[in-house]
C-alpha cells in the first residue's frame, strides 16, 4: 500500500497532504503564508514536516502533518539564496539551491553545520528538487528536464538520468516511495509517479491546478518505511553514525 503524499504549493502558499499515489481525497492542508509566502518543497521524517521556503531563504520543521506549531528554523541564506528543495535521511538534511546549483547536506534538523555540498552545474544549472533513498540521492533539473540519481551523499558520480520534458517541462520536486518516483511538474500542475529510477513508464499522474497552480515539492510517506523512519533528533542535534564518518565530500 503506498504511502500519502505530502506536497507544497506557492500559489497558496500551503504545505497539502494527498491521499495516495494519488487519489483525489485532500486529506489537510496548512497555510504557512505567515511563516514564508515561498514554499518550495516538503519532506517527511516520520514525526514532523521539514520544508523549504525562498523568501526568507530557510529551512523550517513544522509539527506533524501539519499543525500550526513551528517546530524549528535555520537561515541558509548565507549559504545559497534561492533554497529550492528538502529532505531528510534519519541523520541530516540534504537540500537543494540553485543560486549556486549545489547540492547540500546539512546537520541534523537543523544545525549551522554544513556537513558537505556538490556542485552539479556541469549536470543541471536550475535544480530545483532532491530526496534521499538510503542509498543514493534522486534530484531533480529544470535545465534539461530530467530527473537524475547521484551516487550517495554526494559523489561526483549520475548514475543515472531519465528526460522527462515530453511530460511535463518544468520538473520541479522529486521522491521516492521504495518502489517508484514520485515527482511534481509546474507546468500541467500534476503530480507523476514514474516507474523505478527510472524507467519510460508514467505509472499514473494527478491534476492538482483546481487546489494549488503552482506546485513545486513533493514527499511520500513511505519513503525511509524500509529502515523505519525513527523518532528525529532535537533540534539542531549532531547525531553520530557510521555513515557519516564516511561522506564524500564535494
Amino acid at each position: 500500500m503506498p504511502g500519502n503524499t505530502p506536497w507544497s504549493g506557492s500559489q497558496s502558499d500551503k504545505l497539502y497532504l494527498q491521499s495516495g499515489e494519488f487519489s483525489a481525497t485532500m486529506k489537510t492542508s496548512r497555510s504557512v503564508g505567515g511563516i514564508d509566502n515561498t514554499p518550495k518543497d516538503v519532506a517527511w521524517d516520520g514525526t514532523n514536516t521539514p520544508w523549504v521556503g525562498d523568501q526568507s531563504d530557510k529551512l523550517y520543521l513544522q509539527s506533524g502533518q501539519f499543525s500550526a506549531t513551528l517546530k524549528t528554523s535555520r537561515a541558509i541564506g548565507g549559504v545559497d539564496l534561492t533554497p529550492e528543495g528538502i529532505s531528510w535521511d534519519q541523520t541530516n538534511t540534504p537540500w537543494i539551491g540553485s543560486a549556486d546549483d549545489k547540492l547540500y547536506l546539512q546537520s541534523g534538523q537543523f544545525s549551522a553545520t554544513q556537513k558537505t555540498s556538490l556542485s552539479v552545474a556541469g549536470i543541471d544549472v536550475t535544480p530545483t528538487g532532491i530526496s534521499w533513498d538510503q542509498t543514493n540521492t534522486p534530484w531533480s533539473g529544470d535545465t534539461a528536464n530530467k530527473l537524475y540519481l547521484q551516487s550517495g551523499q554526494f559523489s561526483a558520480t549520475l548514475k543515472t538520468s531519465r528526460d522527462i520534458g515530453a511530460i511535463d517541462s518544468i520538473p520541479h520536486g522529486i521522491s521516492w516511495d521504495q518502489t517508484d518516483s514520485p515527482w511534481i511538474g509546474t507546468q500541467s500542475d500534476k503530480l507523476y509517479l514514474q516507474s523505478g529510477q527510472f524507467s519510460g513508464t508514467l505509472k499514473t499522474s494527478r491534476a492538482i491546478g483546481g487546489v494549488d497552480t503552482t506546485p513545486l515539492g513533493i514527499e511520500n510517506t513511505n519513503r525511509l518505511a524500509a529502515a523505519g523512519a525513527g523518532p528525529p533528533p532535537g533540534h539542531g542535534a549532531l547525531l553520530a553514525g557510521i555513515r557519516n564518518a564516511v561522506i564524500q565530500h564535494g
